[in-house]
Formats: C-alpha cells, structure tokens, sequence
C-alpha cells in the first residue's frame, strides 16, 4: 500500500516532464536531451512498478499462495490503472495506455528474477 502511494504521488503536476526536466538541469548543470529525459522517465516507470509487482508478489505468496502472479499483475493494473486516469486529469501531464503496458513490463521483470533468484527459498 505505501508504495502506491508512493507511486500516485509521484503522477501529481510535481513530477510533471517540465519539473523533472528543470530537476535534470540542476542536477547536471545543463539541460538533458529530450530523447535521454524520456528514456529517464520510462525506466521511472519500469523501476517504479518493478517495485511494486514485487512487493505484491511477495505479499500475495503469503495471502493468495495459489495465484501469486495473477494477483500481483492484477494490484499492478489497479494501480497503472489509476495512475494514468489520474494524470489525464492534469494539464501538465498525459495519461497514457502505452505506461501501462510498461508498468506490466516492469513488473514482469521484477517477478521474474523474484522467481528466478529465490525459486526454492520458503521464505519468499
């Protein structure tokens, strides 16, 4: 739950491409290529929701041990779900189907090498 709450937080007008980038250029003292700010902000997305599937999995092992992975995506979904909704309702951001897809994609990821790296663990 702290996660995705975490995650929503970061789909307010705070985080918008405008405020990351001028994030960007302090950091770096220079402005960030458009291609390479994207890019930046689409591995947010594959980190951010890595994350999150993981944190479900891992919970859902416990709760749901028959369909850890199912219900794992399906927390996943829920919250890409409403983070995209929320942003469309932002002038500063856009919502988008494409982020869900790759929200899906990060969390694929994570649970995969969850599964992979502890396959034969019982504490997971």
């Amino acid at each position: 739950m702290a996660w995705s709450a975490v995650i929503l937080f970061v789909s307010s007008d705070f985080f918008s491409a405008r405020n990351t980038g001028a994030f960007l250029h302090d950091l770096l003292g220079r402005d960030v290529p458009y291609t390479l700010h994207i890019i930046l902000r689409k591995l947010g997305h594959l980190l951010g929701y890595g994350i999150l599937g993981a944190l479900a999995f891992r919970a859902a092992r416990v709760d749901i041990p028959r369909r850890p992975i199912l219900s794992a995506f399906a927390v996943v979904l829920l919250v890409a779900g409403i983070d995209e909704m929320h942003q469309a309702t932002l002038a500063s951001r856009t919502g988008s189907g494409w982020d869900v897809v790759l929200d899906l994609i990060g969390a694929s990821i994570a649970v995969w090498l969850l599964r992979r790296t502890h396959n034969n663990r019982l504490d997971m």
